[in-house]
């Protein structure tokens, strides 16, 4: 059980959730731990969002002005009350009636700055995209501390906002880095356990998505995450979210599994993604209006100082 001294808030960044995100609303009121509060952060929905909001009791709408990503989520951390700030995706259902107090019940251990769950594709989702979730995500819990001599790298930290908690103490000495275009999430995590604190993973917090492959979602993400490796590259590594071998075991994952009709996107996603992260490694090389036409928004980063503090 999570420690019952500790207020809990859930933080729902929204953008035009649609009509299913009552269900999510309905299936976080039905947890065994009730949270102090459910934070609907959203981002600009011209859709029902904020009716659906108002039926929950402790569910409030607040509008941010920020776009989706870190600076989205240290404005959420600022605006919500609790002791412990859980984090869940708009299109995330919680897998079981005890997902809130498996992702809390870690911060029961002082030291304990940071959860994450783990999480798993629907019935509804592509082979793909359920087979890529559940190469993220082990079944067994374990916990990340600063050991002598490791490099902790991103590769051993999925630590994805979608389903994760953050312990406010830690979060006011170390933000999410509002210069990252990717991966805030996964730098916060390292610079946690950097600074001797650590990061748990709760496999049994879970929660259900629908997810499906898409060209233009792999393309944005390689190429970003390119740029970020590049940009604003550390001793941990890169941000890519998947092992570098993904697509050698997804093809034999999508052959058993008689998937075949999946084989040529993945042929062509992964060629999309080398060419995309190339591209993205060398963005910095480009003029700021071809940049800014590639990648709208990159152009206005320069490249932060060494001293500068990546959790700021």
């Amino acid at each position: 059980m999570g420690d019952p001294a500790l207020s809990i808030s859930i933080v729902i960044p929204t953008l035009d959730a649609g009509r299913a995100f009552g269900t999510i609303l309905h299936r976080i009121m039905g947890q065994g731990q009730a949270p102090l509060e459910i934070v609907c952060a959203d981002l600009g929905s011209t859709d029902g969002t904020r009716h659906i909001v108002s039926q929950f009791p402790l569910a409030r709408f607040v509008e941010i002005a920020e776009p989706a990503g870190p600076k989205s989520w240290n404005r959420a951390m600022e605006v919500a009350r609790g002791d412990v700030v859980v984090f869940l995706a708009q299109d995330a259902v919680p897998g079981n009636g005890d997902w809130l107090t498996h992702l809390t019940a870690p911060f029961m251990d002082s030291s304990v700055g940071g959860v994450y769950g783990r999480q798993e594709a629907s019935m509804e989702s592509d082979p793909l995209s359920g087979f890529r979730l559940g190469q993220r995500f082990c079944r067994e819990a374990h916990w990340r501390r600063i050991r002598v001599g490791d490099a902790i790298r991103y590769a051993s930290l999925p630590f994805f906002i979608d389903n994760a908690a953050v312990r406010r103490s830690v979060w006011r000495g170390i933000h999410f880095n509002e210069h990252l275009p990717v991966g805030a999430d996964r730098v916060w995590a390292r610079q946690a356990v950097l600074a001797s604190i650590t990061i748990a993973y709760a496999p049994d917090a879970l929660v259900i998505r629908r997810v499906h492959a898409s060209l233009k979602a792999a393309y944005r993400l390689a190429l970003m995450t390119g740029y970020t490796d590049e940009h604003f590259g550390d001793p941990g590594g890169t941000l890519w979210p998947d092992s570098r071998h993904l697509t050698k075991r997804a093809v034999w994952y999508l052959i058993r599994g008689l998937a075949w009709e999946q084989l040529p996107y993945l042929a062509v996603e992964d060629v999309v993604q080398r060419y995309g992260y190339k591209l993205g490694r060398r963005l910095h090389r480009l003029g700021p209006s071809l940049r800014d036409r590639i990648a709208p928004g990159t152009a206005a980063e320069e490249r932060r100082p060494d001293t500068d503090d990546l959790a700021a």
